[in-house]
């Protein structure tokens, strides 16, 4: 495994942990980086409901917000 790989695996798990630590009743949303650095896609998460999704952009993530909580 290389430097970036490593890199990139550290920050995944670092997000996961920072997303536990808050766990709280908030909605939390992410952005997920591929092997290259680039944004892959958004993740959101509902600890409430137990809802998440994954959007190819934060456009995409954003409307599907304002529908489940803004209607």
């Amino acid at each position: 495994m290389n430097k970036f790989n490593l890199l990139l695996s550290f920050q995944r798990i670092w997000q996961h942990f920072i997303i536990w630590m808050n766990s709280s009743s908030d909605l939390q949303v992410w952005q997920e980086l591929d092997h290259q650095g680039h944004a892959s896609c958004w993740h959101a998460y509902d600890p409430i409901t137990g809802r998440s999704a994954c959007f190819g952009s934060e456009e995409e993530m954003r409307i599907w917000i304002d529908k489940c909580y803004y209607r």
